[in-house]
C-alpha cells in the first residue's frame, strides 16, 4: 500500500457482490468472532444504540455507506437522508455508477461533507458514524454540520482512536477526547455525552486480531488498505482470531482501563441563538 497514493479506481471492486448462498454465509461470518472486526462492530453497534435514543425529527446521515444501523434510527426520526461522497464510493466499487438502482433509499444524496448541499438550519439531527476521520479538513466539515443544524439540534458522532488505516487514501485523523471537545466547541457545539468505545483490552484484542489477519491470513493488501483473505490459510487463521477476540472481549468486561480504546461516541448540541 502506497502511503502517499492518490485516489484511484479499484482494478476490481473491494465490495464485491456474491452469489446468494455465499452472501448469506458471509453475513453470518461477519456477525461472528470469525470476523476480525467483530470486537469493533460490537462496540460500534452499542454506540449506535446509545446515539439513536437522541435522534429526532429530520436527520442527515453523512457518510451513510450501506446504512447498517438505520433500523435503530428510522423509528425515531421523521425523515432519514443519507449522504455519501462520490470519490469514496468510486474508490471502493467503481461499478456502483451502473447499479444506482440498487442503492435507492440508501444513498439519497451524493455530496461533500465539507460543503453540504443543504440550506441553513434544515436538520434536527446530524449523524456521522466513523466518518470524520475520512475528511481532510475536519473543521470545515463540523462547521457545515453546525450550519445545517437547527438551534438546539443534536450532532451524533463516532470517531476512531485505535484503528488501522482504512478506506485509503481517505483516512486523515484519529481523535482524543480533548481534541473532539476543542473541535466541536469551535463551531458552537456543546458536548453532552462523550463515551469511549471499549477499553484497553478491547483495543488490544482488535489490534492482535488485525495482526493475525494481515500477517497470517491474508493473500494481499488492497489499494484501500483492506486485505484479501487467503483461500488456503484463512480457514486455519480465522478460528485463532475468533479465540483471541473472545478472550479479549471477556477481559474487557473486567477492565476499567480506558487509557486506550477503539474510539468515542459523542452527543453534542448546537447552542441556541441568543
Amino acid at each position: 500500500m502506497e502511503l502517499l497514493q492518490q485516489p484511484k479506481r479499484a482494478e476490481r471492486p473491494v465490495c464485491a457482490q456474491r452469489r446468494p448462498w455465499k452472501g448469506r454465509l458471509n453475513a453470518w461470518r461477519k456477525r461472528s468472532p470469525l470476523n476480525p472486526y467483530w470486537i469493533e462492530l460490537r462496540e460500534l453497534h452499542e454506540a449506535a444504540k446509545l446515539l439513536a435514543t437522541h435522534a429526532a425529527g429530520r436527520m442527515l446521515d453523512i457518510g451513510c455507506g450501506e446504512r447498517p444501523y438505520d433500523d435503530l434510527f428510522l423509528p425515531r426520526v421523521t425523515r432519514y437522508i443519507g449522504l455519501e461522497y462520490p470519490p469514496v464510493a468510486d474508490n471502493l466499487n467503481p461499478e456502483i455508477w451502473g447499479k444506482l438502482h440498487t442503492i435507492r433509499h440508501i444513498v439519497d444524496v451524493f455530496g461533500d461533507g465539507m460543503k453540504l448541499p443543504f440550506a441553513d438550519a434544515r436538520f434536527d439531527s446530524v449523524l456521522a458514524l466513523e466518518m470524520l476521520e475520512h475528511v481532510s479538513h475536519s473543521d470545515a466539515c463540523v462547521g457545515e454540520v453546525a450550519r445545517v443544524l437547527k438551534p438546539g439540534g443534536v450532532f451524533l458522532l463516532t470517531v476512531p482512536f485505535v484503528a488501522p488505516l482504512h478506506q485509503w487514501p481517505f483516512d486523515y485523523l484519529r481523535f482524543t477526547p480533548k481534541g473532539i471537545e476543542a473541535l466541536l466547541e469551535r463551531h458552537g457545539l456543546r458536548i453532552e455525552t462523550l463515551e469511549p468505545r471499549g477499553n484497553f483490552a478491547s483495543a488490544t484484542g482488535a489490534t492482535v486480531s488485525h495482526w493475525l489477519l494481515r500477517a497470517l491470513g491474508a493473500s494481499g493488501v488492497n489499494h484501500d488498505g483492506s486485505v484479501t483473505l487467503s483461500r488456503w490459510r484463512a480457514p486455519f487463521v480465522l478460528p485463532l482470531i475468533a479465540l483471541v477476540q473472545l478472550f479479549f472481549s471477556a477481559a474487557a468486561s473486567f477492565s476499567n482501563d480506558k487509557g486506550s480504546c477503539l474510539g468515542y461516541a459523542v452527543i453534542a448540541r448546537k447552542r441556541q441563538q441568543p
